[in-house]
């Protein structure tokens, strides 16, 4: 993996996954789960604090399905530095685009979870052209204007441990990156107990690794403030919804504890022709809980607005 600062390219490949690196602006990582080479190519985007690992149990299914699959490491996150780059949402969606043009030099379905949904959505705003189908896994949108504190103060749970695990040695409160995985993903999970131990030890493993990018704290604030201006505004991100011309799924769990269930509800009033799906026993991650349902619906969706995978 050239000129990227890591020893573990091997990290995906128990999924079928190959870490891979280009240049967009400076490296940026990517997981190339393959898939026929003249397949329709989808697109995974993480959320914040989170890395292309956040896939594995998904990809596989989409890739047996018959369809091209990348996941990309967005900068500050995973093993994309944000040395010389900014991590905010704008420049993530930019580095998204470029993936799309560079890597694939074709429309993509594009699909992003939490931060990565509203990135996705950016792009798709913005660049129609590049994107073949939205799929929306728990995106980060307006908090609900009776309680617009709470989702803030989840985000804060959300980043705290990963602070903690960069800061912690100098301020004596270390947090393992064992302890900082798991707090994450009972934050994100319904049930906790339903996770896939190897994922959870390959997510482990990176979190070692992003131990040693002294960038690492800076970025995820840059990327967590940006995210949070552009979710601020209900009317303007409605906006943004509404120039998406691109077929969309929106796929939430009534257990989140980051977005809350009516700001999905919300989304999906002003948007009546998205595809809406609720489930009951989901959190904030429906990729890493239910990873064969999430396949199963994108799928039957993609398939109904003629999106075949060859």
């Amino acid at each position: 993996m050239s000129s990227l600062d890591t020893s573990l390219p091997q990290l995906a490949q128990k999924w079928g996954g190959e870490y891979r690196s280009i240049d967009l602006d400076g490296p940026v990582a990517y997981i190339d789960f393959g898939g026929p080479s003249d397949a329709v190519p989808f697109v995974l985007v993480h959320g914040l604090g989170g890395m292309a690992l956040n896939y594995v149990l998904l990809a596989p299914y989409l890739r047996e399905a018959g369809y091209r699959v990348y996941a990309v490491d967005l900068a500050g996150h995973g093993l994309t530095r944000a040395v010389e780059r900014s991590s905010s949402v704008r420049n993530n969606a930019k580095l998204v685009r470029q993936f799309i043009e560079e890597v694939l030099g074709e429309p993509a379905v594009v699909a992003g979870n939490s931060m990565g949904g509203l990135i996705v959505s950016m792009l798709a705003s913005t660049h129609p052209d590049a994107v073949r189908g939205v799929v929306l896994l728990n995106p980060a949108m307006p908090a609900p204007r009776r309680y617009p504190g709470r989702q803030l103060a989840s985000l804060r749970s959300l980043i705290t441990p990963a602070a903690r695990g960069v800061v912690g040695k100098a301020r004596k409160r270390p947090i393992t990156p064992e302890a900082e995985i798991e707090h994450t993903m009972r934050l994100c999970f319904a049930d906790w107990t339903i996770r896939d131990q190897e994922m959870f030890d390959a997510h482990v493993d990176m979190a070692k690794a992003r131990r040693r990018f002294p960038e690492a704290l800076a970025a995820l604030g840059v990327a967590a403030r940006t995210m949070f201006q552009e979710t601020i505004a209900h009317r303007a991100v409605m906006d943004r919804y509404h120039r998406i011309k691109a077929p969309v799924l929106l796929i939430h769990g009534t257990h989140d504890r980051l977005v809350d269930i009516e700001a999905a509800r919300w989304a999906k009033k002003g948007n009546p022709r998205w595809l809406y799906a609720e489930w009951d026993d989901t959190g904030h991650v429906p990729m890493m809980e239910h990873p064969e349902r999430t396949a199963k619906t994108m799928l039957s969706w993609v398939e109904s607005h003629g999106i075949l995978a060859a």
